[in-house]
């Protein structure tokens, strides 16, 4: 099946006040492995209504909830169509029955939107911006969190590749037919990233994701810290909730870690005891080393 595009991403508004992922990255953060895949257990990717409707800043989230189940519960939810409309209508005005109305959204309003209200039953913590030129950090939180939420232009380039089963890659001169989003939850060791878009998953290089990417978001939720039993190893998740309480008026929704219990100290040892005949053995070695 050809699909052509439906842009559904509007532009980025970095003057918005919003939480950045650096913030947080202490130096104790080990180096992201070389390679990362959060998404190949997911045994099916929905189109999410996006062949025909321009919501992809919300059918993104809908392929998060499913990769993150998946990997942090060990069951897949299944997301509706539905579900995906509902949330794009709400937070961006679209009405099915005037198709005027289909003008796409911003990715920060989604987000606002998924921890507000929440799709399908599953809402997130927080969220926060990620810094699209460093690719250290891009993987880090790819490896951390199991995804990052991208946004980026759409060179006409890019559809033809998809349609023929390519990789997306740079093509000089090609028009920019409107924004698209997309999760990215999988990195390959020569530098490809791995997303999921119109029901696949699609590679991009890395010269894809320096000419056309121009945002990118990490998501905290429940559902993939589960899977970890405790904060990811050099993230400080509970100042993160400190400044997002600070942000918005409301309550941290990140507990505070458990104080680290300290060490029983070990008992010292009881002395051996000594027998009679071990005692006399010793008088006697004495006395001869002084020539009694």
């Amino acid at each position: 099946m050809t699909l052509t595009f439906h842009g559904g991403r509007l532009p980025a508004q970095p003057a918005r006040a919003r939480l950045r992922l650096g913030d947080y990255l202490t130096g104790s953060l080990p180096t992201p492995p070389a390679s990362v895949d959060w998404q190949s257990r997911v045994a099916s990717w929905p189109m999410f209504s996006n062949d025909s409707v321009g919501d992809c800043t919300c059918a993104a989230v809908g392929h998060l909830i499913e990769a993150e189940t998946t990997y942090g519960q060990g069951t897949t939810v299944t997301v509706a169509d539905q579900d995906v409309l509902t949330a794009y209508e709400k937070v961006s005005g679209y009405n099915p029955a005037d198709p005027s109305t289909d003008q796409g959204a911003v990715i920060q309003d989604v987000l606002a939107y998924w921890q507000k209200t929440g799709m399908a039953g599953h809402k997130i913590v927080a969220f926060a911006s990620v810094d699209v030129s460093n690719m250290t950090e891009i993987k880090t939180a790819i490896n951390l969190f199991g995804a990052v939420d991208v946004g980026f232009n759409f060179p006409s380039s890019a559809m033809t590749q998809f349609n023929a089963g390519q990789e997306w890659d740079v093509v000089k001169g090609s028009p920019i037919e409107g924004g698209h989003c997309v999760p990215v939850g999988a990195y390959a060791a020569d530098g490809t990233l791995m997303c999921v878009t119109w029901g696949a998953v699609q590679k991009m290089t890395a010269a894809f994701w320096t000419t056309y990417v121009d945002e990118a978001w990490v998501v905290i939720t429940q559902d993939w810290l589960n899977a970890k039993g405790l904060d990811p190893q050099g993230l400080n998740l509970y100042q993160l909730g400190q400044d997002y309480a600070a942000l918005t008026g409301k309550p941290n929704p990140i507990p505070a870690p458990a104080p680290q219990p300290q060490p029983t100290p070990s008992p010292t040892p009881a002395p051996t005891p000594v027998t009679a005949q071990q005692l006399a053995a010793g008088v006697r070695a004495y006395l001869t080393s002084q020539g009694v």
